[in-house]
C-alpha cells in the first residue's frame, strides 16, 4: 500500500468516497476542495493500493496547527487498519504541529450514537484527545479533538476562519458552544 501519495490525485475515486464517508451537513462542495488543493491551501494525500484508492486526508497546515479537514476510507475496506495508518503518516509528517479535527459531539440521544463514539474511540487508539471545546454550527454540535499539544479556543477559531476564508466563515454559523 502507499500510504499518502502527494501526486495522485484520482478526483472521481476522491469524489465518491468523499459522498459516502461524509454526511451533506459536513461537506463542503466538492469543487471547493478541488480549489482549496489546487491553491495548496490543502494537502490532500491519498492512500493507493494497486492503483486503486483506499483512502484519503484532505489536511491545512496553518502557523503551528494542522487541521484534518477530511479524513476517509472506502466503505470497502473499513476496519483494516488503513485510517489507522493514514492518520499516523499525517502525525509523523508534521511532527512539531499540533494535529486538530472535529468530530460529532456525543450524544446519547442521537441516531448515530453508536458510530459516533465508535469514531471518538478510534481517534483516541491514535493518541488524540478532547480539548474539551466544542463548536456548534451548520454542521451540528462538534468536539474538537488535538495531537501533539493542546489548541486554545482562540487557536482553533483562527484556524477554522483561515481554512474556510473570512466570508465562508461567517456564513457556517461556527462559534464556541457553552
Amino acid at each position: 500500500m502507499d500510504i499518502l501519495n502527494e501526486k495522485q490525485k484520482p478526483w472521481k475515486a476522491i469524489k465518491e468516497i468523499y459522498f459516502e464517508a461524509f454526511p451533506k451537513s459536513e461537506r463542503k462542495p466538492f469543487f471547493i476542495l478541488r480549489h482549496s488543493v489546487k491553491k495548496e491551501k490543502v494537502q490532500l494525500l491519498t492512500s493507493m493500493e494497486n492503483g486503486v484508492l483506499q483512502g484519503f486526508i484532505a489536511a491545512i497546515p496553518y502557523k503551528d496547527m494542522v487541521m484534518v479537514d477530511y479524513l476517509a476510507v472506502s466503505s470497502k475496506i473499513r476496519s483494516q487498519g488503513t485510517g489507522s495508518k493514514i492518520l499516523q503518516e499525517v502525525c509523523r509528517r508534521f511532527p512539531y504541529k499540533k494535529i486538530v479535527l472535529l468530530i460529532e459531539k456525543p450524544d446519547e440521544c442521537a441516531e448515530n450514537k453508536e458510530q459516533r463514539i465508535a469514531r471518538r474511540k478510534f481517534y483516541f487508539r491514535n493518541g488524540f484527545t478532547s480539548s474539551d471545546i466544542y463548536i456548534t454550527g451548520h454542521s451540528g454540535n462538534m468536539e474538537i479533538l488535538n495531537f501533539g499539544g493542546r489548541v486554545s479556543p482562540k487557536e482553533y477559531m483562527d484556524l477554522q476562519q483561515y481554512a474556510l476564508g473570512k466570508l465562508m466563515f461567517r456564513m457556517s454559523g461556527i462559534r464556541l458552544a457553552v
